[in-house]
């Protein structure tokens, strides 16, 4: 990226052109100035496509929202390329503006087809072009997730084993697909032996994510639907493997690419993640959410405190994090508060305590129907509320007070 200003490391909206000439470079100056939390971050001098991808400032990639300004007239075929893959890229938090003298009909088309929002005539006129930026801010304030109709990944980890990871991403998944009649996709992406076909009651699944990864380069609707397993609730699956083949290190761009594909065939894609240190860094680079799920016991929490210690290094993983209290009861010797101070971390979502009844729904190989009335069933219907309204989380019941020197 050529002359990049000065911006802070997260502007509330991100401001580049992509092969724009001087005057448009210039507006696009001037407009950031009049839009509060704005800034221009600079400018890419070549279109940007799948075979040639620039480099990306920290503040671009950081920004809660980016405006692209891309010029049609050097090349429009270029520039709808550009278009649909910057949308790859960005997903819902980007606006892209279409620059050009003169536009044809039939271009325009095409490049609404791949996301392109608006459309401003050269000379560009800064007025313009701010009050194009502070739609675009009202409407990311209004809703984080009406730019676009590309789906959302969602990761779940779990603190240690044991915690209830998979139970609770099986239950949300289904809640989304039942209550919210959301297109899903549940991805089991254990090394060997993942649970999320056995909770689901599916068998003959015979291929996995890992898979799925190696064919990336011929990845289309055809490959995937030979790789996913339906579940009579409508959920789509694609499982572990039976036995362990070696996990596969994915090529720079293999798990981008095979990403930036299933949002586009799902509302929402969930992610049953290994507990493997070298798999978190990829795959948190590529959600939306990550959920981390604990126990309100000693050594889950421990391990909580060093997860959420480690993952808030990093401001980008910090935005997307989760905390989730399963098996949560009133009668907790260690209440939310104390768990809050313990982790340095706010808990999100506490989901009850429901051991017999999902054991019994483990041994059916069925998932509780979200119509059965139960605590469990109402924490998970909030929570799939919230991530399909992006209201906030639930918060553990109120316990009675107990210690936590255990995790200083």
């Amino acid at each position: 990226m050529n002359n990049e200003m000065n911006s802070p490391e997260r502007p509330n909206q991100a401001i580049f052109t992509v092969c724009a000439d001087q005057a448009v470079v210039d507006a696009a100056t001037a407009a950031s100035f009049k839009v509060s939390g704005a800034h221009f971050t600079g400018e890419f001098r070549d279109y940007i496509t799948s075979d040639k991808r620039p480099q990306f400032s920290a503040a671009l990639k950081n920004a809660a929202a980016c405006v692209a300004l891309i010029d049609f007239d050097r090349d429009p075929e270029l520039a709808i390329q550009t278009t649909e893959r910057l949308n790859q890229i960005f997903l819902k938090k980007i606006s892209i503006v279409g620059i050009g003298a003169q536009l044809d009909a039939g271009i325009l088309l095409r490049a609404v087809r791949n996301g392109c929002t608006e459309f401003l005539t050269k000379p560009v006129d800064p007025n313009d072009l701010t009050a194009s930026l502070n739609r675009f801010q009202a409407v990311m304030a209004v809703d984080p997730h009406a730019q676009s109709g590309i789906g959302r990944v969602i990761a779940f980890f779990g603190a240690k084993g044991g915690v209830g990871t998979t139970m609770l991403a099986v239950h949300l998944a289904t809640h989304l697909v039942r209550q919210h009649g959301k297109k899903t996709l549940l991805i089991d992406h254990k090394q060997q032996l993942g649970h999320v076909a056995l909770y689901l009651g599916l068998k003959d699944t015979q291929y996995h994510f890992d898979e799925l990864l190696r064919n990336a380069d011929r990845l289309d609707a055809e490959l995937l639907n030979g790789f996913v397993v339906r579940h009579r609730s409508g959920l789509d699956v694609i499982a572990s493997p039976e036995m362990s083949s070696g996990l596969h290190e994915p090529k720079s761009d293999q798990l981008e690419h095979v990403m930036d594909f299933l949002r586009r065939e799902y509302d929402y894609v969930l992610i049953d993640s290994p507990a493997a240190q070298e798999s978190k860094t990829s795959i948190l680079d590529q959600c939306d959410e990550v959920y981390i799920v604990s126990t309100p016991d000693v050594a889950a929490l421990r391990d909580l405190a060093r997860l959420v210690e480690n993952l808030s290094l990093s401001e980008s993983a910090t935005s997307k994090l989760h905390v989730v209290v399963n098996r949560s009861t009133a009668t907790d010797s260690i209440t939310s508060e104390q768990i809050e101070k313990a982790v340095r971390f706010p808990i999100s979502i506490a989901v009850p305590n429901n051991y017999f009844e999902l054991q019994r729904a483990i041994n059916d190989g069925e998932p509780i129907p979200p119509q059965r009335r139960s605590e469990f069933n109402q924490a998970i219907a909030r929570w799939a509320g919230s991530v399909v309204h992006g209201a906030s989380g639930t918060k553990p019941p109120s316990a009675r007070r107990g210690l936590f020197a255990f995790l200083r």
